[in-house]
């Protein structure tokens, strides 16, 4: 009966390890960063991509700029 408890133990050890070590919250993150920016403009590539972005956005006298969900945003 000693050894079932443990391995019921360990298990849920392996689960709670589990879910507290994986990635979830990736796409929470891209939302939550895209809500922070004010304006979304030009679309982001390979040519024009985060300096680009974010030079034009210090330019147009924002404080920050990024690509965000392959949109250059600026931000306040």
């Amino acid at each position: 009966m000693n050894i079932i408890k443990t391995y019921v133990i360990l298990f849920f050890v392996a689960i709670l390890m589990t879910n507290t070590l994986s990635n979830s919250n990736v796409l929470a993150s891209s939302v939550i960063g895209a809500s922070k920016y004010v304006v979304c403009s030009v679309p982001c590539t390979r040519k024009y991509g985060e300096y680009e972005c974010w030079s034009d956005c210090i330019q147009k006298r924002y404080n920050d700029g990024g690509c965000v969900n392959g949109q250059c945003c600026c931000k306040m």
